[in-house]
């Protein structure tokens, strides 16, 4: 934001400053399937395989004729899982929204339920 909303084009290595994790962007990047398998345990023992897979992910794209870091997701994935993904059932995946959703090609199947800093994951 200090770049892209404010301006300060100075800042440097913010390639290296992982993108912060919270329930949203975790819950987003499960029901997407940037992440996925079979897990169940504390949501922040998933924090570091979103910042990898985000950071692997964003490699050799650009945007704004810039080259694309973490960062630049963090804001759309917190959007994402607030006004989607947080209306989809834990359980069996169905999500109201999905006819509505931007992302709605991306969304994947299983169950992604986080509850209490729980995470139980099965995609």
């Amino acid at each position: 934001m200090l770049r892209d909303n404010v301006g300060i084009t100075q800042l440097k290595n913010l390639k290296y400053v992982p993108i912060p994790v919270d329930i949203h962007i975790a819950r987003a990047t499960l029901t997407t399937g940037i992440v996925r398998g079979h897990f169940r345990g504390r949501l922040d023992e998933v924090f570091e395989y979103i910042r990898k897979a985000w950071f692997e992910s964003v490699k050799g794209l650009s945007i704004k004729n810039r080259a694309m870091i973490a960062l630049d997701v963090d804001e759309p994935l917190w959007h994402l899982s607030k006004y989607g993904c947080s209306k989809r059932h834990k359980i069996t995946g169905h999500c109201p929204v999905y006819d509505r959703c931007e992302a709605k090609d991306f969304c994947i199947k299983g169950q992604v339920k986080i509850e209490n800093s729980i995470v139980e994951l099965e995609t």
